[in-house]
């Protein structure tokens, strides 16, 4: 085998790990996942779905199917990727996530509030023409690793994340003395469905920073 041979197969072999790992197959499988709100609206789609073909299921059976093929789905990952994860662990170079899992119907948005007086009044939303405050920072892209909406828990940049942005509201409101970043759950629904806008349906990891 030639040097370029050598090279063009290890080419190929992080290729081939790398789309392993982006495949939309779970890294792992945890039951009480099947029991939220976005894995039961998904599994109650899949039922209208397959009863349109005459298959009739419980949502109960298909969460339980849902939950053993993802079982699967993780150990054939774990197993076609074995040989490459020291190298990957070692190099940190590997597909650290799946993509395109699930449709997700529960989206996060970073939105952050500003206080003068007693009033508080909306100055940034993430996808929100209407409240652009320093969209050119803020863009989602910028921001993906500070937080997730996937996570049940702030990243570990958050509490710095705040403060930052904080700082730049406080320096364009003067009249400000409470900011609060936070992000809010919506709620989307499909064509044909009553609603026909996005419900804010709570808040998480809020961060209230006042003036100094």
């Amino acid at each position: 085998m030639t040097a370029a041979d050598g090279r063009a197969a290890l080419l190929l072999a992080v290729v081939f790990f790398n789309t392993v790992e982006a495949l939309p197959l779970p890294r792992g499988a945890k039951r009480e996942n099947y029991d939220k709100p976005s894995a039961q609206d998904e599994i109650a789609r899949w039922q209208r779905g397959l009863a349109g073909l005459g298959i009739h299921r419980s949502q109960a059976q298909l969460t339980e199917a849902a939950f053993a093929l993802a079982e699967l789905g993780a150990r054939a990952r774990a197993w076609l990727t074995a040989p490459a994860r020291p190298l990957f662990e070692l190099t940190q170079t590997g597909q650290n996530w799946a993509l395109f899992t699930h449709p997700d119907r529960w989206p996060a948005r970073l939105v952050i509030e500003v206080q003068q007086g007693d009033e508080w009044s909306r100055v940034y939303a993430s996808l929100d023409p209407e409240h652009e405050f320093r969209a050119d920072a803020l863009v989602y892209r910028r921001v993906r690793a500070v937080y997730d909406g996937q996570s049940e828990k702030a990243g570990r940049t958050w509490d710095r994340f705040a403060s930052w942005a904080a700082a730049e509201v406080f320096a364009a409101y003067p009249e400000a003395h409470t900011v609060r970043v936070k992000f809010i759950r919506l709620h989307t629904y499909e064509p044909g469905e009553s609603a026909t806008v996005l419900e804010e349906v709570g808040d998480r990891f809020p961060e209230i920073r006042r003036r100094p």
